[in-house]
């Protein structure tokens, strides 16, 4: 992973900020991700920082809607 690409995990990928709060969870094996700037949601894988899906705040991991 090179450092543009470290940055990119560092930051909330609807905003681009990074004001990121985590929360690494080991069971599931995937960081919950919420921005402290716009309040978005998100999981990410926490080795490779790709996206897994959203979450929401009533209703636990939910996988992003397939039409």
């Amino acid at each position: 992973m090179n450092m543009q690409e470290q940055a990119g995990h560092l930051q909330c990928p609807f905003c681009e900020t990074y004001e990121v709060e985590r929360l690494y969870l080991a069971s599931l094996r995937l960081d919950s991700c919420t921005c402290g700037s716009c309040g978005a949601r998100w999981d990410e894988d926490p080795v490779t920082g790709s996206y897994r899906g959203r979450s929401f705040q009533l209703g636990g991991l939910r996988p992003p809607l397939s039409l």
